[in-house]
């Protein structure tokens, strides 16, 4: 059993940058395929969650073995030109668009993939792992939360391995987010603040975005890690 969090960037992901454990990754580029098939942007809401961390605005509540916990799930929207498809939409399979049709007809026809609607979450995708073998999902739950914690959270992590940045609800803050938006504001990136404030928001994450476009880093994510560090001069 491979178990590790990775990041996962697609030609067709927008929205959230995607963190889930490597044993998915295959599963996502799936859905990146269906969805550039059909002409559509998978807009990301989440992915990998930590444990005991409210989520906003979820339709249904939040399963006690959910595959967001091991980073086998993400939930999103529906990108089509200018029109965002949100959960009020999706959910009324009949009134989609045939290309957003296909895209979870093709979900649903996978073998592995499976699409939330049926339980009431149109804007869902998992595998299913937490039914069909839920031991493997208690074996990778206390690794992927390790992980999580390591990313995320100051102090956890070994001094020469700092905590990656990027938007999470609650937002991240600490000096290490003040000092990357001390640098952002610095190189004439506009953050909607005068000051840095240490608070890793939408606009600290589309700066971010936009600079390791302007450097032509790899992955364009709005994950501040050591690549991007290293180019803001941190």
């Amino acid at each position: 059993m491979a178990t590790e969090l990775k990041t996962f960037t697609g030609s067709q992901f927008i929205g959230k940058p995607v963190l889930a454990d490597i044993e998915f990754i295959p599963y996502l580029e799936k859905i990146n395929d269906f969805a550039a098939t059909n002409g559509l942007k998978i807009f990301v809401t989440s992915s990998a969650r930590p444990w005991g961390v409210p989520v906003g605005g979820a339709i249904i509540h939040p399963a006690k073995m959910s595959n967001h916990l091991i980073g086998h799930a993400i939930d999103m929207n529906i990108q089509i030109g200018a029109k965002l498809y949100t959960s009020h939409e999706l959910g009324d399979f009949n009134s989609l668009p045939s290309t957003i049709q296909a895209f979870f007809t093709a979900i649903s026809k996978h073998p592995v993939l499976h699409w939330g609607a049926d339980f009431g979450d149109p804007v869902h995708i998992d595998d299913r792992l937490n039914k069909n073998n839920p031991n493997t999902w208690n074996q990778k739950f206390p690794i992927i939360q390790s992980e999580l914690t390591g990313l995320t959270q100051p102090g956890i992590r070994a001094v020469n391995s700092p905590r990656l940045l990027f938007l999470t609800t609650p937002l991240m803050e600490g000096d290490d987010v003040k000092a990357v938006q001390e640098k952002l504001i610095g190189k004439g990136f506009d953050l909607g603040i005068t000051r840095a404030d240490g608070l890793f928001g939408s606009a600290t994450s589309q700066a971010v975005i936009k600079f390791q476009d302007q450097e032509d880093l790899e992955p364009i994510d709005g994950i501040v890690g050591d690549t991007t560090k290293k180019a803001l001069g941190l």
